[in-house]
């Protein structure tokens, strides 16, 4: 018996964290670290537009010397943004990470609604568990280690 795929709707976050495209960068970095997010997908009149990352917001406003309270959110934000369906194989996910040299991909569902996010950490985290968590370079990617211990916290 073949084994099926992990579809995208196993390994999504259905908790999203969404910014509108106003916000200021400063605002936004607040929101994500009080979710402990690293990302927001922006959203307008309800539709998701783009998304916005910590890496995003060191590249193009602390390396230009910007000031974060004075950058908007759209001005900054990746987009288009690439999405996958919830019914998306864990293969086609990172097939897209990897065409597109992503982390995230927004989930949208048969409506076009926001279903979720999937991150790579999340294809890293089911493939260590397919492989009962004996590989340390799948778990490390994973993030499996106890995150609540270690040099940075």
């Amino acid at each position: 018996m073949v084994e099926e795929e992990p579809r995208v709707a196993k390994l999504m976050n259905a908790k999203v964290n969404i910014v509108q495209m106003d916000l200021n960068v400063r605002d936004c970095a607040k929101g994500m670290a009080k979710s402990k997010a690293g990302y927001a997908v922006v959203v307008s009149q309800g539709n998701a537009m783009g998304i916005v990352t910590e890496r995003d917001f060191v590249q193009k406003v602390i390396a230009d010397g910007l000031n974060p309270s004075k950058v908007l959110i759209r001005d900054i934000m990746s987009t288009p943004l690439v999405t996958i369906t919830p019914t998306a194989t864990m293969t086609e996910a990172a097939k897209l990470m990897s065409e597109y040299k992503i982390r995230r991909l927004v989930v949208i569902d048969e409506e076009g609604d926001l279903a979720g996010i999937v991150a790579a950490t999340d294809l890293a985290r089911s493939l260590a568990e397919k492989q009962e968590f004996s590989d340390a370079t799948l778990n490390a990617i994973a993030r499996l280690e106890n995150p609540t211990s270690g040099p940075y916290q």
